[in-house]
């Protein structure tokens, strides 16, 4: 259940920056694919509560190998983007739109 939600908030993320989901899953250091990843693990570790190691599988089920501390830190960054830029909220609250 909760790979389908990675993979709608995945798709969702892709259609908003107009990415490929293979280019989100590439080692880069590209801003819009860092954020773009960023992003993904916010929703889903704070958003829907996923856990660090379920993540890191959903990622390497895409062919990426991410570690705990670099998802930790993502989300770390998007919190402070939150505090920071008050639009950011409302780029959240539109990517984070699951159909179950």
């Amino acid at each position: 259940m909760k790979e389908y939600i990675f993979t709608q908030y995945l798709n969702n993320i892709c259609a908003h920056l107009g990415i490929d989901s293979s280019d989100l899953f590439v080692k880069t250091k590209g801003a819009g694919v860092v954020e773009a990843r960023q992003l993904l693990y916010y929703l889903c570790h704070v958003k829907r509560q996923m856990g660090l190691t379920e993540i890191m599988g959903y990622t390497s089920n895409q062919g990426f190998h991410e570690d705990q501390a670099n998802i930790k830190r993502s989300c770390e960054r998007v919190e402070e983007r939150l505090n920071s830029d008050p639009d950011y909220a409302h780029i959240i609250t539109k990517l984070d739109r699951v159909e179950l």
